[in-house]
């Protein structure tokens, strides 16, 4: 096929020489995309079926751990025995934070119902004037 043959001759008044026309029409040329867009399609394809199987190895993965974990709980590794010692740890420091704050809150409750019953005897400060002299 000769590029020549749908190049329109440059009118007059164009000071562009035929070269650089054609080298113009050779850069801005305007083909067909379908090969492109076919393989951009197929690349596609390929990353999908790549995901899912990736999805499924993941799902399959998952269940199976989980099945292991219920089915031999005897059989912990150090490190899950060490988690679990850990855990235990963590739960009972909270409940000894727990109990010591509610003790405390109770012991203050108590305080100001003593107060409030007048059993205690007012405490006199004295007074800040006396003091500064």
């Amino acid at each position: 096929m000769d590029h020549s043959e749908g190049v329109i001759p440059a009118p007059a008044s164009t000071a562009a020489p035929q070269e650089l026309l054609e080298e113009m029409l050779w850069f801005f040329r305007v083909e067909d995309a379908s090969p492109w867009n076919y393989s951009i399609f197929a690349l596609v394809g390929v990353v999908g079926v790549i995901s899912f199987v990736l999805l499924g190895r993941s799902i399959q993965a998952n269940r199976n751990q989980k099945l292991l974990g219920k089915n031999k709980p005897e059989e912990q590794t150090p490190e899950v025995q060490d988690e679990a010692e850990a855990e235990t740890r963590d739960d009972n420091n909270l409940n000894i934070l727990r109990e010591t704050l509610l003790s405390e809150k109770h012991n203050l409750a108590q305080v100001e119902t003593e107060l409030k019953e007048g059993d205690v005897p007012p405490v006199l400060l004295p007074d800040p004037q006396e003091s500064e002299t």
